[in-house]
């Protein structure tokens, strides 16, 4: 299974302009998301303003009418008198809330009001009446005459007497809420009707009896709020669905929702180009380094008078998906990373379980030849990837590459520690520094491998072919082995067995094969061997 991070970064790398336009509309949706959070907070915020609000007024409306009713009642000699009625009158002008003051019979008939005096009879009304916990009782929506105009008012009525609110004042508390309930001795009561199934209704009721203070309940894309105070007799419950905070916010929503189309295209622009950047090998370059990217290819070495493959140099390519990276496109990113020795060792732990278990054992030390990095060139370190390995082929020689260029006086330290728990070493890529005989003598390797470009060059006889046999000299004069690197024509092989040079290596003897064909053309190659035999 692919690390996540490894599968982003290549999703991005194989489709930046998808990413990017993903990335903006995710911004997008969050924005989008964040704006309807915010629409849906508002609306919740204004209804429970309006709640708190409609509280507030009945509070103020239901203390000042207790305060009068209490006061009329305690006053014990009103009459439909001229005085009384002046008495009515003058308390309902210092009122905040009240349009009318009426007086009861026994019966709870009204006999007079301040309005209009005494009535011709007593008048009952037969309206539904609810008794609050404080023993005042409300009747709501009951039509009378005001100021020439028919309204619908809620009148309070206690002791003798009765209140009628101003229609305007008990409106606005009305609409405040869907519903509007009065905490009774035993149960809530309902106001004024709603419009509501009864199971609906009775749930309502249910959860509005519950509720301590303000409570909100989702439901839905919507929300229900519910308001009450301790010190009022009033619950106030609001539903609001998704569809009607949408409809009383569209303007909002709509200016909101073309900002953050505006905003996401505007981030799209600006991540484009760290998105193309985010896409780059480099920063995938690290989960590259694992065995399971790691394509290894065998090239065979070749003793150049027998022709017979003696051993062969693993050579390594970077697989990720359908792309294969060559060591020259990475090099540069594995150094910048400091990625050479952890990809150093995978090498080694992969190659070496693929010789250790597949090749056959060999008659004579087939020589495996490793190419390092100078900093994985640590002999604590990397002598554990070889004995980490299952199998321990005494019949494998193991031989470590360095280049010319990399000669220094620590690794010649780390390159005797390997000499004698038996590696080979090799310098590779020879002819192409400035290495002399001294620097040579004193790392004293195995093997030097001629550089290719050398070999190039070598029919026209070039200033840089003749180095070749000075190349002869210093390796014979150290008893390394030379080794021709790049030989891409069978006319060269002579030359060279002429020039002193003992293997070679190129696509004019055998190109670089993955390990079942290398290990199929070893075994043609012994056959060819044992049938001249």
């Amino acid at each position: 299974m692919k690390h996540p991070q490894y599968w982003l970064l290549l999703k991005i790398a194989k489709s930046p302009k998808a990413f990017t336009f993903g990335a903006g509309l995710l911004i997008a949706a969050l924005l989008a998301l964040a704006s309807a959070t915010s629409i849906w907070w508002l609306d919740e915020a204004r209804t429970s303003e309006k709640h708190e609000n409609a509280i507030q007024t009945m509070q103020a409306v239901l203390a000042e009418s207790a305060d009068l009713l209490q006061h009329l009642a305690t006053h014990g000699n009103l009459d439909c008198g001229h005085i009384s009625l002046v008495h009515l009158n003058t308390h309902l002008l210092q009122s905040r809330f009240l349009r009318e003051i009426g007086i009861l019979d026994a019966d709870d008939r009204l006999v007079c009001s301040s309005a209009v005096g005494r009535l011709p009879h007593p008048v009952k009304g037969n309206y539904p009446a609810s008794t609050s916990l404080s023993g005042i009782k409300i009747l709501v929506d009951v039509p009378l005459q005001m100021a020439n105009k028919k309204v619908n008012a809620t009148i309070l009525q206690q002791g003798g007497f009765n209140a009628v609110v101003s229609p305007h004042i008990t409106e606005d508390v009305y609409s405040s809420a869907d519903a509007v309930w009065l905490r009774g001795a035993t149960s809530l009561e309902l106001l004024r009707p709603i419009s509501a199934k009864a199971d609906t209704l009775m749930h309502m009721r249910e959860r509005a009896a519950r509720a301590s203070g303000t409570a909100t309940h989702r439901q839905g894309l919507g929300y229900e709020l519910i308001t009450s105070a301790p010190d009022i007799d009033l619950v106030l419950q609001t539903q609001r669905r998704a569809g009607a905070i949408i409809q009383d916010n569209e303007l909002l929503l709509a200016a909101l929702l073309m900002g953050s189309v505006v905003i996401a295209a505007l981030a799209a622009g600006t991540l484009a180009p760290y998105v193309t950047r985010l896409g780059a090998v480099q920063h995938r370059v690290r989960f590259l380094c694992r065995e399971e990217h790691l394509v290894l290819l065998y090239q065979p070495i070749f003793d150049l008078a027998s022709g017979k493959p003696i051993g062969c140099e693993v050579l390594m390519r970077l697989k990720e998906e359908n792309t294969i990276w060559m060591p020259d496109q990475l090099i540069p990113t594995l150094l910048a990373a400091g990625l050479t020795k952890p990809l150093d060792y995978a090498v080694t732990r992969k190659a070496m379980r693929e010789l250790s278990s597949l090749l056959p054992v060999q008659p004579e030390p087939f020589h495996v030849a490793l190419n390092y990095f100078p900093a994985s060139i640590d002999y604590e370190k990397l002598s554990t990837q070889f004995a980490s390995q299952e199998t321990v082929r005494k019949d494998i020689q193991i031989c470590i590459e360095i280049t010319e260029h990399s000669l220094s006086s620590e690794l010649a330290r780390e390159v005797k520690a390997f000499k004698e728990q038996g590696f080979l070493i090799a310098i590779d890529d020879f002819g192409t520094g400035y290495s002399n005989l001294k620097s040579v003598t004193n790392l004293s390797p195995n093997v030097l491998k001629i550089d290719k470009s050398l070999v190039f060059e070598l029919e026209e006889a070039t200033i840089r072919s003749n180095l070749i046999p000075e190349i002869v000299s210093i390796a014979r004069a150290v008893d390394a082995m030379i080794v021709a690197e790049g030989i891409e024509k069978l006319e060269q092989v002579q030359l060279l067995a002429d020039l002193g040079v003992q293997f070679g290596q190129g696509y004019a003897l055998a190109r670089p094969m993955k390990i079942k064909p290398f290990l199929a053309f070893l075994r043609e190659k012994t056959s060819q061997a044992q049938a001249c035999t």
